[in-house]
């Protein structure tokens, strides 16, 4: 069952469709709240946007080192045998 409610008390309601405190709802209220910041502030669209690319670029550079590291240990397994 999902329980609806506000997550951050402010004047803008924002609805909540995951049990209160369960992982989702937590990964939903911080999107929420970051999200928020920025209008607060009055960002400017096209700051936002490369915020968002950049954060995006970043965790795409870190996993792609990780999977070339997790290659390399396998080619080298492959070489063994």
């Amino acid at each position: 069952m999902k329980i609806k409610g506000p997550i951050i008390p402010s004047k803008y309601s924002i609805v909540m469709d995951y049990k209160p405190y369960s992982m989702e709802w937590s990964r939903k209220r911080y999107l929420a709240e970051a999200i928020q910041q920025y209008f607060d502030t009055d960002a400017p669209v096209d700051v936002i946007l490369d915020d968002i690319v950049d954060v995006l670029g970043q965790n795409a550079a870190e996993h792609k080192t990780r999977a070339d590291k997790f290659q390399e240990v396998i080619d080298g397994l492959k070489s063994i045998s």
